[in-house]
This record gives structure tokens, sequence and C-alpha cells, in this order.
């Protein structure tokens, strides 16, 4: 990633000639009057997080947090997930969509923070809070100048998209199959960075995080007394040659000019000391940057998987139970985000990153049905000692990131209606 010099704040906006300048100023200064709201909001969340799959109380939260500004919240199957359209008056079958996830990740909050997480193994530690407070946030302001935005002849109507279980990988998948992208063209999103600063934006066409699948192998033995091993088929040498083997020889099925992460994060066997067990399992993930790379780094692990098997005795089963394809960001509307990002905040905000992540994004599931883009948004906390990474029980964000991803998530909606 380029080194770039932090914009000093993000209250100022460059003139433009592309759209009517009085409604932008009037959208940009709803969203500085309500960033004590989405201040609350965020941090409310993050003392109440709710895991994948369970955020009923956050979608409530949500939905009536729109009643109030005169939005029409449709509530997703079994109360998981928000969708909220603004009519601009255009084609009933054109949408831009701005979306945000709901869930949060499965880990302590060990911050000493007044809206620190109130559930033990459970804390906003990926940054959806902000992500949901920002959409928000840009979706009220957009509405605040609806009838303003109609009258210049907007080509595009705007949808917010609340979704569940990014984590789990299933939220996109769900909010698709329940119409949430129907008649959508274009669809963005902001990522917080906790190593970026606040007011530099990160961009990238084409990949931004990784395919990333996780993987499951069952392993299985006969269990015996530790005393007469020999009557016994134990699962945990297979399983410990297993993961050996697959650090060994991941990396050699496929090109090294490209980045591979293979970890395994679970090994459970047994509960006794003196029982050896039936069954063992071995969980992680698997995440390279190029599909293709997907395939080939799977079929060494079978092979790995049954050869270990084989020579142990053991009967072993490897499947792959969760897939999150690549995030493929759209250079259109990179580049219209880049444009947004310029005016608000100069071109000091703009740094471009050089390779993908190795992190999953279930973005990707709405960019394989309809042109996306996803960038990075810096969030780095002042003190450099304090900043600690996505999934760390102590990870927090400067929160004035929250008004400057509102600020660009709504400028580029704007430009996009407007027909850039």
């Amino acid at each position: 990633m380029r080194h770039v010099t932090p914009i000093a704040s993000a209250a100022a906006d460059i003139d433009s000639t592309s759209f009517d300048d009085r409604i932008w100023r009037a959208i940009a200064q709803s969203i500085e009057a309500q960033h004590d709201t989405m201040l609350a909001l965020r941090r409310q969340m993050h003392a109440n997080p709710e895991a994948s799959g369970m955020e009923i109380a956050s979608s409530q939260l949500i939905a009536q947090s729109l009643r109030e500004h005169n939005l029409q919240p449709r509530m997703m199957a079994d109360g998981l997930g928000v969708v909220a359209d603004i009519d601009l008056g255009a084609p009933a079958d054109r949408f831009i969509a701005l979306r945000a996830e709901l869930d949060c990740v499965q880990v302590n909050d060990d911050k000493n923070v007044e809206y620190a997480s109130r559930k033990s193994g459970l804390c906003h530690a990926c940054g959806h809070d902000a992500h949901t407070a920002i959409v928000l946030g840009a979706l009220l302001a957009l509405g605040t100048q609806r009838d303003a935005l109609r009258s210049i002849g907007a080509t595009h109507n705007i949808r917010a998209i609340f979704q569940p279980a990014e984590e789990s990988a299933a939220g996109a998948l769900s909010m698709i199959r329940q119409g949430a992208i129907d008649n959508v063209q274009a669809i963005f999103a902001v990522h917080v960075d906790p190593f970026l600063e606040p007011g530099v934006i990160g961009f990238r066409n084409g990949p931004l995080t990784s395919a990333c699948t996780v993987f499951d192998i069952a392993i299985k033995g006969r269990s015996g007394h530790t005393a007469r091993p020999f009557e016994a088929i134990d699962p945990i040498p297979a399983a410990a040659n297993i993961v050996s083997l697959l650090y060994q020889l991941a990396p050699r099925s496929m090109d090294s000019r490209y980045p591979l992460a293979l970890a395994v994060a679970s090994i459970n066997a047994g509960s006794t000391v003196n029982t050896i067990p039936s069954e063992a399992t071995v969980r992680g993930t698997l995440r390279t940057a190029r599909a293709q790379d997907q395939l080939a780094v799977q079929q060494r692990m079978e092979a790995v998987v049954q050869s270990v098997a084989h020579a142990t005795g053991c009967e072993a089963r490897l499947t792959f139970p969760t897939m999150v394809p690549a995030t493929n960001n759209d250079p259109h509307l990179i580049d219209l985000m880049v444009s947004a990002a310029t005016e608000l905040f100069g071109p000091q905000a703009v740094t471009w990153i050089e390779v993908p992540s190795m992190g999953g994004e279930d973005f990707a599931y709405y960019q394989q049905n309809i042109p996306g883009a996803i960038v990075r948004l810096g969030a780095a906390l002042p003190d450099p000692a304090q900043r600690q990474p996505l999934h760390s029980g102590m990870f927090d964000i400067d929160e004035r990131a929250l008004h400057i991803g509102a600020k660009l998530l709504a400028r580029t909606a704007v430009k996009r209606v407007c027909g850039q």
C-alpha cells in the first residue's frame, strides 16, 4: 500500500459541477448534524453484539431508526436483516444499494471503555457496528433531500441493505434469495481499517479480499485403553500428521508468486486421560487470491488426508462446508468512489492497495450478481500503540470514521443517481 499523508479534517467539501452543489451541501450538513446519532447507534450495537444468525435486536433497532425518520423498512425472514428504499422518482427497476452488516465476532471484548460488550464471548471486533452506523447515516441524509434529488432527474433510486451473518458467510446469500438486490444496478460498501489513518480510503480494482474456504476433516478410528494402544486405532496421530503435511505440502500445490493462507484453527479429540478416542476433527480455513488455486490446494489436501488415513488405519472425510469467493471490485464503480473521495477530502485521501487481503468477505456474493465496489475506510486510533487488528478483543476505531464513511457513501450515491 502506498504511503499517504492523512487529511487534517474531513469537513471541507470541494465544489463539483457534476450535480447541484446546494443539494450536496445540505446532505453533508445533515451527516454532520447526525454524527452524535451515528455515534450512539454504533456504541449501542457495540455494547449489545449479536452473533451471526441471531441479529434480531439489531435488526429491530435499525428498523425503528428508519421509521423514526419516515422511511419504511422491510424486515427479512425470521427478523434477520432489513432493507429500506428511497424513491427518487427513477424507474422502479433502477436502484443503487449501500450495504452494511449487523453481526459480531465470537471473541471476548477486552477493552476498558464504557461501550464495551455486555455479552461474554461476543464483540464487534470487525467494525460491523460502524458500517451499520455509516450506512444509516448516509441513507438518512439522502432522505432529507429526496424531493431535491427528484427535481434534478435522478436516474436511480437508493436502497440500504443491512444484512445478518457476514461472519458465517450466510447473510449475503440470504438477502439475495429474499430479493434485496432485485432491480439493483450497483452496490457499494466500506470496511473499516484499524491501521489506515482516518480520512484515508484504500482502493483496489478487482479482488480486495481472497477466496476463503472453511475445511472440516473428520477422522474415525477405534477407541481403546491407553494401556493397550495396539487394541485401538488412534485418530490423534492421524490428525497430527495431517496438520503437519497440510502446512508442508499445501503451499507447493500452487504458484508461489500468489498468496496462500492455510490455517488450522481447531483440533478436537477425546476428553479423558486414559482412553484413546474413536474420533478426531481438524478444522480451519484455506484462503487464496485466485479461484483456480483453491481447487489445486483442495485436491492436495484430499490426497494428504486419504494417504494419512490409509497409513494409520483410520477413515477420514474432508469437506468444505463454507466457501466464499474473492471480491471483485468493478473498475468503473471504484473510479466513481475515488472521484467522490477526491472531491470530498482531496487527492491525499486516496491510496491504492497493491495486493488483496487474505480475509474473506461475503460482499463477493453480491458482486457475483451485480457490479459492486467495497473499499477500506481509515479508522486507526490516534495512538499507534493502541491500534489492534480486526478480530482482536482489543479492536476499536477512531469514531471520526463514521461521518467520513457516511459522506463517502452519500457522495458516491448522489454522483451515481445523477448519472455519473
